[in-house]
């Protein structure tokens, strides 16, 4: 059954929007028309989107907020709202079917709107969560967008209760990026020196002595893990996507050699059962040419053409960062999340379109974001494993509310056996248990 949307002014925006909420979300067909009597005389289920109510026999009535209409970048005045579970904004007004534009939010939130707006940036130069909407009014841990989509559903039920929706279903993908393969093996010789005169000069005693006992074969390279993931990923039937950092070393950029024989081999036992993806450089966002140099890079080791990527240190800057990928043969991006706080940084779990904003245009570039980090639950949230599987399990009850995507990240070295990270691999796999439940 389609559904007739009326509108005055059809924007690239309203298409964006009303495809990600009521195809993807909602799997229902619609068509837009700003022919009144078009609509007016139309036999379909109706929606009346407009800043003015207008009287019209069989049809609903949703005010719409300027913003879809809009083509410039500039603040907003938004007033956050409480609604049943969750939070919104854009307020409609009493004649409207729902309180709030849940297509103008949903738009600023997926397009990372404030994201193009000044801010103060991180050491690093990225936008943080603290000084994020959902951040400050405490909807961040939610995926506000799919919620809202729900309740559209609910709503829409109530005047067309034969209208049918889209079934969707809980998927789980474990992402792992290789930012360093290796703790203390394949560094070469002058990396090698340098470390153990390091941790000579500062008194670390036990890792020295761990270095040497990994050089002798007496003991497992601390960021080896990859056995490990291999067995846990097989026995529960979970699906990951490894991201490989294949940079030159730099401050930044610290992984063994691209060109070495090691690495080489690490990354045909990886591809051969798993998918990958290229982790662009730090270095690579002062300098472009880096990204598409990389990928070839590891698309030479894999003999597979390299289509996925994740941004080293999620060097998030729009809509630069996303330009930069398409240009370099990047089809699906996987850093859209926070190091800090768990949670939906686009208010979604679910796969998106990258809407570059100053082009005023729908990109082909897929956006999958991520709802927690390994690091982000240990050193910025300061938990240990046991407070981290709570959380981790809080996350994926709420994806699994909308029967959405969890997409974890984590990384080599806080699965292997640095003492660091004593216990962590437990939470990884209580984590993938809870997937299953």
């Amino acid at each position: 059954m389609n559904l007739l949307i009326y509108s005055l002014k059809i924007t690239p925006r309203l298409n964006y929007i009303f495809d990600f909420i009521l195809i993807e979300l909602l799997g229902i067909s619609y068509s837009f028309t700003n022919d009144l009597d078009t609509f007016v005389n139309s036999s379909s289920i109706k929606i009346q989107y407009s800043p003015n109510y207008t009287s019209i026999p069989n049809s609903l009535f949703l005010k719409a907020d300027k913003l879809l209409f809009e083509s410039d970048i500039k603040t907003q005045n938004i007033e956050v709202l409480s609604w049943r579970e969750t939070k919104a904004f854009f307020k409609t007004d009493d004649q409207s079917f729902i309180p709030y534009d849940i297509f103008a939010a949903g738009f600023y939130l997926l397009s990372r709107y404030e994201e193009y707006l000044p801010f103060e940036h991180d050491k690093y130069g990225r936008f943080g969560a603290d000084q994020s909407l959902a951040y400050k009014h405490n909807f961040i841990k939610q995926p506000v967008v799919d919620i809202w989509a729900e309740y559209l559903k609910v709503e829409l039920l109530k005047y067309y209760p034969k209208l049918k929706f889209k079934e969707r279903k809980f998927h789980f993908i474990s992402t792992i990026d290789i930012d360093n393969a290796y703790a203390y093996l394949h560094k070469g010789i002058f990396r090698s020196i340098s470390s153990s005169a390091k941790l000579l000069l500062s008194f670390k005693w036990n890792e020295l002595i761990e270095k040497i006992r990994v050089h002798q074969g007496k003991s497992v390279d601390p960021y080896d893990s990859y056995q490990f993931l291999e067995k846990i990923h097989s026995k529960y039937n979970v699906p990951a996507i490894y991201f490989f950092l294949t940079a030159k070393y730099a401050k930044y950029d610290k992984n063994i050699s691209p060109d070495s024989k090691q690495f080489n081999q690490l990354v045909k036992f990886i591809s051969k059962d798993y998918e990958i993806g290229i982790h662009p450089s730090y270095a690579s966002n002062r300098n472009v040419n880096n990204v598409k140099s990389e990928k070839e890079k590891l698309e030479k080791l894999s003999q597979k053409e390299i289509t996925k990527s994740r941004q080293h240190f999620l060097m998030l800057k729009f809509p630069e960062t996303y330009r930069n990928l398409i240009k370099s043969g990047i089809e699906e991006d996987y850093s859209m999340g926070y190091v800090s706080v768990t949670g939906f940084r686009a208010g979604t779990c679910i796969p998106f379109h990258f809407f570059d904003l100053e082009a005023n245009e729908t990109k082909n570039l897929k956006i999958t974001p991520f709802a927690l980090m390994d690091v982000g639950l240990k050193d910025y949230n300061r938990l240990d494993a046991e407070e981290a599987t709570k959380e981790i399990e809080k996350i994926i009850e709420n994806v699994k509310k909308v029967q959405g995507l969890f997409v974890s990240l984590w990384h080599n070295e806080s699965l292997g056996n640095k003492r660091k990270w004593e216990n962590w691999k437990y939470t990884y796999e209580k984590m993938m248990k809870y997937t299953k439940m």
